[in-house]
């Protein structure tokens, strides 16, 4: 049975996949206007990933059509947690054991109010480790975990080394928290027809020979599976936006949900991500090809000029990318910031770099900024 997007938003939300869950609820956005359970979800997800303003508003278009539920209250009230409005906060909490008075949510958050509700840095230090999450609404198990934990037993019950020594058959290894990804192999069919041969060229942006698709799903595995997460979207993008079939289009896009979403930090440490400079794709590349890299994460140098700093808090600039050292500028790029992301400010006399996510708009490459990094010194030591 099909599932309405409202359960493959809520079952994405379990498995901690929040950035999806956005993304498909949002552009079915016209469809679920005023439904209540359709902002909740929306809400909870934004929270989740710290995107407070989103959190805010959809919340509060979910309260002007109801109002008793646990989930709604136990959200805002974390919103005003966030800020340090613990007085708000605690009348949200009252409210909540009014129409649930067993909400263990509730509960755990008035005893942290009561005993450490004054120190805002540790509201603040529990909102930079996340520990502040316990205090949102409750998700439930995640099924990857319990998937992972008896794919383990199974491991270990079966002797599942042996068996993949002994069986002759194609396999794709489990790669820590990435899980199995076997099940995105092509079958027997899928790589005798892998081309959809009824779709309309106007429909696709890469025309690809049997071959050419193969592969490309081999790669977007291998690559995840490793987990190189850039060229993995790179194919994965490659056969959504090409002439495959739709079952093979379908595992592209299911291989998504195991990427994960990144931060400067691990982006640039060689030690963790040896392949940093490799998967780091140049601006000259990502202009070129704005379909192909939609969704990759860079980190571009340069200088920004037209800073504009918008009411909601978000910063919208230009990337000259290159210009950091005052010679050569490779290109331009519009930065938006928003105000979770933006930290602090911006000094556009200095140098920059600028940690963001392909996107683009209206046929104009973007970057969605989620960081960035000025040198003291007014330079880059390389």
């Amino acid at each position: 049975m099909a599932h309405s997007v409202l359960q493959q938003a809520r079952y994405l939300m379990k498995r901690r996949k929040f950035g999806f869950a956005i993304r498909l609820l949002e552009s079915y956005i016209a469809n679920y206007k005023g439904s209540f359970e359709y902002y909740l979800a929306l809400g909870t997800s934004c929270l989740y990933v710290g995107d407070e303003g989103d959190a805010a508003r959809y919340y509060q278009l979910a309260r002007e059509i109801h109002i008793n539920s646990s989930e709604l209250l136990l959200g805002q009230a974390a919103l005003f947690l966030r800020h340090g409005n613990t007085v708000k906060a605690l009348q949200y909490y009252m409210d909540i054991l009014d129409i649930d008075p067993n909400n263990e949510q509730a509960k755990l958050a008035m005893e942290f109010i009561r005993t450490r509700g004054k120190d805002y840095a540790a509201i603040q230090k529990m909102k930079e480790n996340k520990k502040i999450e316990k205090f949102y609404p409750p998700l439930g198990l995640n099924p990857d975990i319990i998937r992972n934990c008896v794919f383990v037993a199974i491991l270990l019950a079966l002797g599942i080394f042996i068996g993949i020594k002994l069986t002759p058959r194609e396999s794709v290894r489990s790669n820590g928290d990435r899980g199995d990804l076997s099940a995105f192999m092509l079958t027997g069919d899928e790589k005798k027809n892998p081309v959809n041969n009824n779709i309309s060229s106007n429909a696709i942006h890469y025309r690809m020979e049997d071959e050419e698709i193969i592969q490309a799903q081999n790669n977007a595995i291998m690559y995840c599976n490793n987990g190189r997460d850039n060229p993995a979207r790179v194919e994965i993008n490659r056969i959504l936006n090409s002439n495959a079939k739709d079952s093979i289009k379908q595992k592209a896009y299911q291989l998504q949900s195991h990427l994960k979403e990144m931060t400067i930090l691990n982006f640039t440490d060689k030690k963790t991500f040896p392949d940093a400079d490799k998967d780091n794709y140049p601006y000259a590349t990502v202009e070129g090809d704005h379909v192909l890299y939609k969704g990759c994460y860079v980190a571009w140098r340069g200088v920004v000029t037209k800073p504009q700093n918008n009411d909601d808090g978000s910063l919208d600039c230009t990337l000259l990318v290159g210009y950091h050292d005052g010679k050569h500028v490779e290109g331009m790029v519009d930065v938006h910031f928003s105000h979770e992301n933006l930290g602090s400010s911006i000094n556009p006399d200095r140098p920059i770099s600028i940690f963001g996510v392909v996107n683009e708009k209206n046929g104009k490459l973007i970057l969605d900024g989620r960081s960035f990094y000025q040198p003291v010194r007014g330079k880059f030591d390389d």
